[in-house]
């Protein structure tokens, strides 16, 4: 089943088929796949991983009782407290958001800052220098650890043997202060001042270390670290930046997680390839690159040649050619994605839904997976 061979995939042993990361389609197509409906929750949900035969998912800490939105404008405003009850996710949100005017939409899962306590950035710079993240996360690693256990054992209850499930961070460092100062602003601190930046990172590494501390007493097996570090373009800053300034707090973050025997897996939005090596030195075993860093077919197979069956790989189709362009193209990459991934063990495939071409390009992944016959040599 699913569980064991994902096992496998991120142990870099063979598989009987090439390991699928996540779900493919829309709800839509759920629905049509599996001939349930969404509305019937947890049926739908262990339905659609089955007919998918997904190896791998991986969730944060989430409210498994939040309310539903209720929502009659298309956006509404106000403070994390007044979204707190249906917001989905523990994580850190509520530090990142505290304070801050917030928009949401109806159909959101995510949050937006409107307005900050500051506006300029001698405002800011005067903010962070007496702004310490620890003061709002009151829990201590054993209590947010119920928060994981409870999410782990809720989504691994429903699948079983089916599907193995991750633990997940998404504002692990850089992302909380994209969301806490913007993305201008952020740009201009660690250009002029990456000493405040350094001393805000490293308290709030501590927060983040809590809840890898937490998700490492869970249960899980892999551990997957979200972190927006880059752009279509390249990393934020040089690799050199980053191993000063941000993979040392990573490996402390990460500790918990190793010292249990826990894969630490890495996802940032963009092209990080150049940081690949630091990564791995701070620990991560594993990169997931999301459709919206569109690699080309040389980098991708770069990628596979230098790390392939030595780390877990995570590989997509790339997202412009998939909703921009003709059936045949939208096919012929996911061919080539899934031609890749049968030349190295610990390779997963993921990302295959926004795309008019949704069912040729199904019935190309599955055509492609069954074809796994004999996985490579162990």
């Amino acid at each position: 089943m699913g569980y064991e061979r994902a096992l496998r995939a991120v142990n870099l042993k063979p598989t009987d088929k090439i390991p699928l990361l996540g779900t493919v389609g829309d709800t839509r197509f759920g629905e049509r796949l599996t001939g349930v409906r969404s509305s019937e929750g947890n049926r739908y949900f262990r339905a659609l991983y089955e007919a998918l035969d997904v190896d791998m998912i991986y969730v944060l800490e989430t409210r498994i009782d939040r309310k539903p939105i209720k929502q009659e404008e298309d956006t509404v405003y106000g403070r994390f407290e007044d979204f707190e009850d249906c917001f989905p996710y523990y994580d850190s949100f509520h530090i990142a958001y505290k304070g801050y005017t917030l928009a949401r939409t109806k159909t959101a899962t995510q949050l937006w800052v409107v307005e900050r306590p500051f506006k300029t950035y001698r405002e800011m710079l005067k903010y962070l220098k007496n702004y310490d993240p620890r003061e709002d996360e009151p829990r201590s690693a054993k209590e947010i650890a119920e928060y994981c256990r409870r999410t782990y054992q809720h989504y691994q209850g429903i699948l079983k043997d089916l599907t193995l499930v991750a633990g997940e961070t998404y504002l692990t460092l850089f992302t909380f202060f994209i969301v806490r100062v913007g993305w201008r602003l952020l740009a201009r601190l660690i250009l002029k001042d990456a000493d405040v930046f350094d001393e805000v990172a490293e308290k709030y590494a501590e927060v983040t270390r809590r809840h890898t501390e937490a998700w490492a007493e869970s249960g899980i097996k892999v551990f997957v670290c979200h972190d927006d570090i880059a752009f279509r373009e390249g990393p934020v800053m040089s690799p050199e930046w980053f191993r000063e300034h941000v993979f040392p707090l990573y490996k402390e973050i990460w500790r918990p997680l190793k010292d249990k025997g826990i894969k630490v897996l890495f996802i940032s939005d963009g092209n990080y390839l150049p940081l690949i090596d630091g990564l791995i030195e701070a620990g991560a075993e594993g990169f997931k690159i999301n459709p919206d860093a569109r690699l080309s077919r040389r980098d991708i197979e770069r990628l596979c040649a230098e790390y392939g069956g030595k780390k877990v790989l995570a590989l997509s189709p790339r997202r412009d050619i998939l909703k921009n362009r003709g059936v045949k193209e939208a096919v012929s990459e996911v061919e080539f994605i899934t031609a890749l991934a049968r030349r190295c063990n610990g390779v997963f495939f993921h990302g295959l839904g926004d795309t008019p071409h949704l069912e040729a390009c199904y019935r190309a992944w599955i055509r492609s997976r069954e074809r796994w016959k004999a996985g490579p040599e162990e």
